[in-house]
């Protein structure tokens, strides 16, 4: 389970420790020994209960975009066309000829635009792009 996940549901937790606190304040009171540790802990329970939001808040998992993965891969880790499902060798070469060189370049173009400058279904080349970014999330 994800760290941010888990700091929601301490949260919850402890803030519906502090609603059943405030629901039986009195009994809690004489419990406690008073109304000012009562209230200290009350205190308490909110400050680490939203704290605990803040933090998972802060370790969610930040989306990454595909154009700054591209730009940030170097010479040597650019991938070739064909290990992208269903582009052979001619395909490449066509592809080349459109000015896609890389898989990076496949995952940025327009699957409409290659579809009809290719000629072929733009179902196929959404599935080429769809696979271009996967290679792409991999490294």
């Amino acid at each position: 389970m994800r760290s941010d996940n888990i700091l929601y549901i301490v949260g919850i937790t402890l803030l519906i420790v502090t609603g059943y606190a405030l629901f039986t304040k009195e009994s809690l009171e004489d419990a406690l020994g008073g109304m000012l540790i009562y209230s200290a802990i009350v205190f308490v329970l909110v400050l680490f209960g939203i704290t605990a939001f803040i933090f998972g808040y802060n370790l969610r998992p930040q989306k990454k975009n595909l154009l700054s993965i591209a730009s940030s891969l170097n010479v040597e880790s650019l991938m070739e066309l064909t290990r992208v499902k269903g582009i052979g060798e001619k395909r490449a070469e066509q592809l080349k000829a459109l000015g896609i060189t890389t898989v990076a370049d496949l995952s940025a173009a327009s699957a409409e635009e290659l579809a009809e400058k290719l000629q072929v279904s733009s179902k196929i080349t959404k599935r080429w792009i769809k696979d271009a970014r996967n290679l792409l999330l991999e490294k």
